[in-house]
């Protein structure tokens, strides 16, 4: 493996991914690429089609939020002897995972699933099986504990 793929919204089953991830990057010798896909609240339009300010500071709070947990992953992704580096994007997290698999053709996609079933899954959906099902690369997906 050249290449591996880590996605993480910073949840538990998202942590055991990373050590996954790290691990076999380490072992491996390859790069890692940690990826979050920030998914922005739904502005509310103002008369005018105008989105508010508070929308505005929200989303930028938001975003700086993600990058510094995004480089505190990053951080420990190094500091465990991994060659990573981090990507923040902002959309849908299955399509954005999807597009950066198809850019940069990644040996291994490695994302972590919290194993909801039933009617849990159903109503919240899944990130990783959507990444499973449409994925052009392999895929490792890590239960969280």
């Amino acid at each position: 493996m050249r290449r591996i793929l880590h996605a993480t919204d910073f949840s538990a089953a998202s942590r055991a991914a990373f050590r996954m991830a790290v691990s076999l990057a380490r072992r491996e010798r390859a790069a890692l690429l940690l990826l979050h896909v920030l998914t922005p609240p739904s502005p509310f339009a103002a008369p005018g089609g105008t989105v508010p300010s508070s929308y505005l500071a929200l989303l930028q709070a938001a975003r700086g939020d993600a990058q510094r947990r995004l480089a505190e992953v990053l951080r420990r992704a190094r500091t465990a002897g991994a060659l990573a580096r981090e990507r923040l994007v902002e959309g849908d997290p299955a399509d954005e995972i999807l597009k950066l698999g198809r850019r940069w053709r990644p040996d291994l996609i490695v994302i972590g699933t919290h194993g909801r079933g039933g009617v849990s899954r159903f109503f919240m959906g899944s990130v990783a099986e959507d990444v499973v099902r449409r994925a052009s690369r392999p895929v490792l997906t890590v239960r969280g504990r």
